[in-house]
C-alpha cells in the first residue's frame, strides 16, 4: 500500500515552515532507563540514540541543527519492542508513563500522609523494601539534559537535573539542582539555575518533585523541562471501546482543526477503508440522565452553595461519512465501525499532532485491530524527514513480525523483552546480537535466535500428555 503525499505529507511551504522553526526548537527522548518496577528489577534501559551500523543514515533524527555536527546525537525515530506474552513490554511503557505522570502530577496531589505511587518489584524480599529509579536524557533547544528521581512507597529520596551546555569543547556536565533527602541540607542548587529555588524547594512536599513544584509555581527556567515532559509525551496504553469516549477523543483532535482532520481522513481513504470524513453534533444526555444530573445538582446547592456546575451537559457524537451510490456520502455511527476502523480513527489524531508539533508517542500494542501493512504506513510516516518535520518520535511494543522483515527498521530500532528465572524482565536491542546484516530477522526471531519468544516446551510434552498432565493436577 503506497500513500499519496498530498495530505500526509505537510504541504510544501508549512514543511519548510516547520524546519525553519526546528532550527530553534529541537525536542527529542535520547535515552529512558528504570530499576525496581513492577517486573522490571535490575537496571534497564532503552536508547534512542543511533548505533554506528553499515548501511543508510537515512531517517535519523539529528539533535541540533548546527554547523558542527559532531556535538549532534544521532537519534533513531522508532523503536519496536518484541517479546513474549507477560515478559514486560508493557512494563517498560508504562515505567516511562510513571515517570511523566509523576513530573507533572506529584507536587498538585495527595498529601505528604499518602506516600507515592510506588510499584516495586515483588518477586523477592530486598525488592520490595527497595527504592525505585528512574531517569531520562534529552535535549531540548541542542541542550542535552539528564533529570532523573528515586522513591519508595513514603517519600522521593533523590532527584537531579543536569545539563551538558552546547558549546563547550568537551562534554561537562554542570549540576542545575540535586537533592538528598539523606542530606540535612537536602537540596543543591548550581549557578547556572535561576529563580527563586529555596522558596519553591520549602514548597516541596518529600513525597513530590521539585520538577513538579518549580513549574506549579511558575519558574522559568525549569518550565520548559516540565513542558517538554507534560506537553511532549503522548501514551496510548489501552485501547479504548466505548463509543462516548472515541468520540471525544476525536472531537479533542479533529473538532477545530480542519486541517489535522483532512491530513486523517486522507490516510483513511487511502488506506481503502471508504471513508470520506467525519462530522461531529452536539448530544443532549436523555431523560433519565438529566432527572439525575438535577436531583444531584440540588442536592450539593444545598450543601455547598459556591459549588458551580458546567453550562452543559452535552457531550460530542462522532459519525463516520463512508462513500455511497453515486459518489454521495451517507453518515454512520461510530458503533456501527469495525474495531480496525475504531483503532485507526483513535490513532491518527495524536500520530498527526506528533507529527507536527514533535515530542514522543507511546502506544502499547500498535498491531491491535490494525492490519500490518497500515502499521507499516504509520512507521514510514515518523521514518521520513518530509511527514515528520517535527521530529516526533514513535516508541511502541508489538507482535507483528512482518516489520522485521519490512527494511523499515534498523537494529539498533529493534528492542526485545524476555524474562529470567527470577521473573525479572531484561530489555536489549537486536543490535547487540552478532548477526548478518541481510539476515532475515523475522525468521531468527521466529526460531528464537534472539530470544523473546514464549517456550511451550512441546518438544517434551505432546498435547496428550498435556492433558493427561492437567488432569493430575485436578486431583
Amino acid at each position: 500500500m503506497r500513500l499519496p503525499e498530498v495530505g500526509c505529507s505537510l504541504p510544501r511551504r508549512l514543511f519548510v515552515k516547520k524546519i525553519q522553526k526546528m532550527l530553534l526548537e529541537v525536542k527529542m527522548l535520547l535515552r529512558f532507563g528504570t530499576s525496581n518496577h513492577l517486573s522490571v528489577r535490575e537496571y534497564q534501559e532503552l536508547s534512542l540514540v543511533a548505533t554506528p551500523l553499515k548501511g543508510s543514515l537515512e531517517g535519523l533524527l539529528q539533535s541540533s541543527d548546527t554547523a558542527d555536527q559532531s556535538k549532534a546525537f544521532s537519534t533513531v525515530p522508532v523503536v519496536a519492542i518484541y517479546g513474549a506474552n507477560a515478559a514486560g513490554k508493557s512494563t517498560i511503557l508504562r515505567a516511562l508513563e510513571f515517570f511523566v505522570t509523576a513530573i507533572k502530577e506529584s507536587q498538585n496531589g495527595s498529601s505528604s500522609r499518602q506516600g507515592t505511587p510506588y510499584q516495586p518489584f515483588l518477586l523477592d524480599e530486598n525488592s520490595r523494601n527497595s527504592v525505585s529509579r528512574y531517569d531520562a536524557d534529552f535535549v531540548i533547544d541542542g541542550i542535552r539534559y539528564h533529570y532523573g528521581f528515586t522513591l519508595d512507597g513514603k517519600i522521593v529520596h533523590s532527584e537531579w537535573l543536569f545539563s551538558f551546555p552546547a558549546g563547550s569543547q568537551r562534554q561537562v556536565r554542570s549540576i542545575l539542582f540535586h537533592r538528598d533527602a539523606a542530606d540535612e541540607s537536602s537540596f543543591y542548587f548550581g549557578k547556572s539555575l535561576k529563580g527563586d529555588n529555596k522558596r519553591i524547594s520549602k514548597l516541596t512536599r518529600n513525597n513530590s518533585l521539585f520538577l513538579s513544584s518549580a513549574a506549579q509555581n511558575a519558574h522559568s527556567q525549569l518550565s520548559k523541562i516540565y513542558d517538554y515532559f507534560s506537553i511532549g509525551f503522548s501514551q496510548r496504553l489501552e485501547t479504548v471501546s466505548d463509543n462516548a469516549s472515541i468520540s471525544e477523543q476525536m472531537f479533542a483532535y479533529f473538532g477545530a482543526d480542519k486541517a489535522q482532520r483532512k491530513r486523517a481522513m486522507n490516510f483513511m481513504q487511502a488506506a481503502d477503508i471508504g471513508i470520506a470524513d467525519v462530522e461531529f453534533s452536539k448530544k443532549a444526555p436523555g431523560k433519565k440522565t438529566q432527572l439525575l444530573i438535577q436531583e444531584f445538582e440540588n442536592i450539593f446547592t444545598k450543601h455547598f452553595s459556591d459549588f458551580s456546575f458546567p453550562e452543559s451537559y452535552e457531550t460530542n457524537e462522532a459519525k463516520i461519512l463512508h462513500y455511497g451510490e453515486y459518489a454521495k456520502y451517507y453518515p454512520i455511527a461510530l458503533e456501527y465501525e469495525s474495531s480496525g476502523t475504531k483503532a485507526l480513527l483513535q490513532i491518527l489524531g495524536p500520530v498527526f499532532t506528533k507529527l507536527e508539533n514533535g515530542g514522543t508517542l507511546i502506544v502499547d500494542e500498535l498491531n491491535i485491530a490494525l492490519h500490518p501493512l497500515v502499521s507499516h504506513e504509520l512507521i514510514k510516516l515518523f521514518s521520513s524527514p518530509e511527514t515528520n518535520p517535527g521530529r516526533a518520535q514513535l516508541i511502541f511494543t508489538t507482535h507483528d513480525t512482518n516489520i522485521l522483515t519490512s527494511g523499515l527498521l534498523r537494529r539498533d530500532q529493534i528492542w526485545f523483552v524476555e524474562k529470567d528465572g527470577t521473573g525479572s524482565t531484561c530489555l536489549y536491542p537486536l543490535s547487540s546480537i552478532k548477526i548478518r546484516q541481510n539476515d532475515n530477522f523475522e525468521k531468527g526471531y521466529i526460531e528464537g535466535r534472539f530470544g523473546a519468544i514464549p517456550m511451550f516446551g512441546l518438544n517434551k510434552y505432546n498435547y496428550k500428555n498435556l492433558d493427561s498432565l492437567s488432569k493430575e493436577g485436578d486431583k
